[in-house]
């Protein structure tokens, strides 16, 4: 079984708190996930 990964908290200046609310407004996509290709080099 893998091992889960710990994944450090960004530290973004312009970042916000967001209620609930304000998250399920907001749509990517058709993806749940928003992979960076920094995660997917982390994989291999």
């Amino acid at each position: 079984m893998k091992e889960i990964k710990e994944i450090p908290a960004p530290e973004f200046k312009s970042a916000k708190e967001m209620t609930p609310l304000e998250m399920n407004s907001i749509r990517f996509g058709k993806k749940h996930t928003v992979l960076t290709p920094q995660k997917l080099n982390d994989d291999k």
